[in-house]
């Protein structure tokens, strides 16, 4: 699925994922499989780009495992984002 998708539904995932990011609402596991299919990677392809364990991605994609900080830092470089903190909405 990942390597179908064309360029503009590529971007509409950039997109999307760029207007969930500040949102407090939006989880990690759903943040990272956008990212993820942005990038046109399969979980074995973009754990190996960002240095981590494909299991540990598959885990945390599907809700099953709290990713550490480390873990997320190193999913999150192929974008150029860091961790930080937002005040939820209210």
């Amino acid at each position: 699925m990942h390597r179908r998708l064309t360029k503009d539904e590529v971007d509409a995932l950039r997109r999307d994922l760029a207007q969930a990011i500040p949102v407090a609402h939006s989880t990690i596991p759903e943040l990272l499989r956008k990212m993820r299919l942005a990038t046109r990677r399969s979980q074995n392809e973009y754990a190996k780009l960002c240095g981590v364990a494909p299991r540990v991605l598959k885990r945390i994609e599907a809700g099953e495992l709290h990713v550490q900080v480390e873990s997320l830092e190193k999913l999150l470089k192929p974008f150029g984002y860091t961790i930080g903190m937002v005040r939820p909405e209210r």
